[in-house]
Formats: C-alpha cells, structure tokens, sequence
C-alpha cells in the first residue's frame, strides 16, 4: 500500500494553497533577512544571486538558505557589535549550499521529491501557472484521495490547518512576499511531506504502528553541549538537519540527559540582537531557558511592501537586552533540572505515528529519544529525514522515462 502514496501521488497533489519561496538578494544587509525570516513559513529565508534573472530557473538563482540560528550566531561573534552585523549583505552570512532548493514539475511523482530530499534538498519549487494560484489536481489522484478521506475521516487541507498551532502570529497579516522569479512556482518543504502523510497513515501501515528505533528512524550522531558551557558553544558545532542542539548534562557513566535544546525553530520569531546579546553571556542552559521565555519577534502588520524594512531598522536600532531571557529563568530551570522541560521528547519505542503527530503539533524539526527508567538517557534526535527514510524503505521510485 506504501508504493501506491509514494508512485500514485503527484507534486500537483501537494501544493493546495503553498506560497512561494521568500528570499532577499545577497546584497541585501542581514537585517532585512532577519526581518523576512519571522514572516516566512519556515525559520529561514532564501538568500539569492545577485542580477539573476526573473525567468531564470528559480532554483539556480539561491545560493543558500538563511536560518535564524545563523543570524543570532553571526551577531553573537561579530567584534563589530550589532549594528555593524546587521549592515553585513546577506550573502557573506550565508552558507553557500545551491543544492537546497530543486525544481520540479507538477506531474512529478512523490517518491521522486523524497528523493530529491533525501539528496540534501530543503524546499522543492513546483511549477505552475504564472496566472493560476497553486491548485491540486485531484484526477489522477482521486481513487487513492477518496481512500484517505474513508480513512482518516478529514480532508487534507482541514487536516492541515487544525495540525498547526494557534498564535497570536497566525492572525497577523504578513507583508508581501520577496520571491522574484519564484511566483511561477509552489514551494514545498519536508514538513508539507509529513503532513501529507499522516493523513495516509492507513495507507502506509504497518510501518507508522513500528517503533523507531525497529525503523532505524533514530538519528545517533546527535549534536550537543553542556549545560555549563558558554552559550555561544551551541553554534559552533549545529548541525545541518536539523538545525539543534541538545543542551545536556553528562550522567556518571557518561551517557547524556537533556535538559533543553537550542534550534533555529526556536529562536525563529525572537528578538535576534536580545538573542545574541544573550549568547554571549549566559551559559547554554540559561540560554535555551530563556529563549523558551522570551517574547516572540513577531511577523509585521504592515501590507505595503514597507514592512519588511521597518522591522528591518527597529531591529538594527534596538539596543542588546538580557530582559526577555531572564523573565521565569528560575522557574524555567527548575523544570529544567526535574525533566519538565520545553526539550520535547519521545522514547526510542514510541511509534513512528505518535513522533509525525508530535512533531507537527508542534512545528517542529526535531525530538530528542530518550530511554532510560526515567528518561534521563539521550539516546539520538529523530527528524524529518528520518520519518522519511522509514516510510519509503522499500519504495522503489521508477525510472525516468
């Protein structure tokens, strides 16, 4: 039933509503990526080449994706202090890594994004129409479609919506959005790939009812710091998927306990100077607790295209402050030294479903495996590479014609 989903479904099946792909130009200082980084769909932003074409293929004209853990680092390290950092142009903060973002047509089938994902892409661009918004075909699709519905009992678009969480964010009204020659396609990233899924779960079991670790779901090689370490050490060794580090405490025998987590999903809507200003100051634990405590740097209201750039100069003019971090610091390490942490969690025998729900309830890239009679054993993170992975084992995807 898994190769049905995976061969039968299109990219067209998809991209219902999905927007385009944002970015900025490298030229561009890093505080208008900081400032369109909120307002994204993700916790990153495209960085693109200068003088590239709009009918150029939009993929060829990205040279990296920004993340908001990328911004607060490079503020954190900057001798300049912040306001120099943020006048730095976006494309000598960015990581040049083109192969992020591949295109593909509508007709494509699923097995093919997944692995054009599992080749190391992050957003995949589905043509369409330059006049049409992006719109799902259901046709070739629609005896499998009507088979999802009698499964899960709600349609994949409501699905969608009531998987997300409410924030004061999602009733704000973004700012348009900077996406060049990207307007001729749909942007598809592995969070939309999962959220298909669990509404397929029928269709793919048993393999959702396994346990990751019987799945090889469980990613080992897991980066972290201690919890009395400088802040500013959890930059240095972030891995590329996902962008988190565990915050951890060695146990006796050597093994780790976390105790929090610092990713770019967690600083996406802070305040990115009072983040940096932070990171170096606190130890990593203090950190993540009041990143966990901060206010949210949150999307702007403006709709005239100037949104962007007044939330661009009030974040350059913004003076470093510790503030946020240190409200409920106390409290939030005392949960933090119970288990009760914001480090969400699972069991290296919770099932594969239960980890997809939680993730994007959450929103989430990440969950740290935990085994232990009290948790109190870092086993491994799981992502969305890894849910992948497991669900495709065996899936075999044609050859081009």
């Amino acid at each position: 039933m898994a190769h049905i989903v995976f061969l039968r479904a299109s990219a067209a099946d998809l991209t219902a509503g999905k927007p385009p792909l944002r970015g900025v130009p490298a030229s561009a200082p890093l505080s208008a990526a900081a400032a369109a980084i909120p307002a994204s769909q993700e916790a990153d932003v495209a960085v693109w080449r200068d003088g590239a074409s709009p009918l150029a293929p939009a993929a060829a004209t990205v040279i990296g994706l920004l993340s908001s853990f990328d911004v607060v680092a490079f503020l954190a390290s900057h001798v300049g202090g912040p306001d120099a950092a943020l006048r730095t142009p976006a494309g000598d903060v960015v990581a040049h890594e083109p192969a992020l973002v591949r295109e593909v047509e509508p007709h494509t089938r699923l097995i093919e994004i997944v692995e054009l994902m599992k080749q190391g892409a992050r957003r995949v661009l589905v043509r369409k129409n330059i006049t049409e918004p992006c719109t799902v075909d259901k046709k070739p699709f629609a005896p499998f479609y009507k088979a999802v519905l009698k499964i899960t009992g709600t349609p994949r678009a409501a699905a969608s919506v009531a998987a997300k969480p409410t924030t004061a964010a999602n009733h704000r009204s973004s700012p348009p959005a900077t996406t060049f020659g990207c307007d001729r396609y749909c942007c598809l990233t592995r969070e939309d790939i999962v959220r298909f899924l669990i509404n397929c779960l029928g269709a793919l079991a048993p393999t959702p009812l396994q346990s990751i670790s019987s799945l090889g779901a469980v990613n080992r090689g897991y980066a972290h710091v201690e919890a009395s370490s400088p802040a500013i050490e959890a930059s240095w060794g972030v891995p590329a998927e996902p962008r988190a580090v565990a915050v951890v405490r060695t146990n006796r025998d050597g093994s780790h306990r976390v105790l929090a987590d610092v990713s770019a999903h967690r600083l996406w809507r802070r305040d990115y100077v009072a983040a940096a200003d932070a990171m170096t100051s606190l130890s990593s634990l203090s950190f993540a607790a009041g990143v966990n405590a901060a206010h949210g740097m949150m999307p702007p209201e403006d709709d005239d295209g100037g949104g962007e750039a007044e939330a661009a100069d009030a974040a350059a003019a913004a003076p470093p402050s510790r503030d946020g971090f240190e409200t409920s610091l106390v409290g939030q390490m005392m949960m933090a030294s119970h288990g009760g942490n914001a480090a969400l969690r699972c069991r290296s025998t919770t099932s594969l479903a239960a980890v997809m729900a939680q993730m994007l309830s959450y929103r989430t890239t990440h969950i740290w495996v935990t085994d232990g009679e009290e948790d109190d054993v870092l086993v491994g993170v799981v992502g969305y590479m890894e849910i992948l992975n497991a669900v495709t084992r065996g899936v075999v995807a044609p050859p081009a014609v």
